[in-house]
């Protein structure tokens, strides 16, 4: 028996040697997407290990109270196309400036926000290095805030 033989060259030769494959190319595909949707999720856990950080329902919560002060780092268009109303608009680029040194009758927390909340994380490290405390970074930024349905200004 030759090679060429053993490799099916049909449709239904490939389906009667290889019963499974159609399983295992459902489960790969099926694995490559769970990937692409778990990934921006686990990006933003790993930068947010050991830090504290707040989901959107947290945020949302505390915005009741008058405890919290919800800081938007985001460029203008984006702060103009939608928000976290009540949020102060602090373009990342301006936080240095604009957050020289804590105040020391603030009575606020700080919750830093952005798109994903990459940027949000690096001004957290800015901040606490300049002695500011009770800051905290809001998980998945605006990303995950609206999917979470919770309520935009704008």
């Amino acid at each position: 028996m030759s090679a060429a033989t053993l490799v099916p060259t049909t449709l239904e030769g490939w389906a009667k040697a290889y019963p499974f494959l159609p399983g295992l190319v459902f489960a790969a595909v099926c694995l490559l997407i769970l990937l692409l949707v778990a990934l921006p999720r686990i990006a933003s856990w790993r930068r947010g290990k050991g830090r504290p950080v707040l989901d959107p329902i947290q945020v949302e919560e505390l915005l009741l109270g008058s405890g919290v002060l919800v800081v938007d780092l985001r460029e203008p268009e984006a702060f103009r196309a939608g928000h976290i109303r009540g949020s102060l608009h602090v373009p990342f680029r301006e936080l240095a400036s604009r957050f020289e040194h804590p105040d020391p009758t603030a009575r606020r927390a700080l919750v830093l926000v952005d798109d994903t909340d990459e940027l949000s994380h690096r001004a957290f490290d800015q901040l606490t290095a300049r002695g500011f405390n009770w800051v905290y970074v809001m998980r998945g930024g605006m990303r995950a805030w609206r999917r979470a349905s919770r309520p935009i200004a704008k």
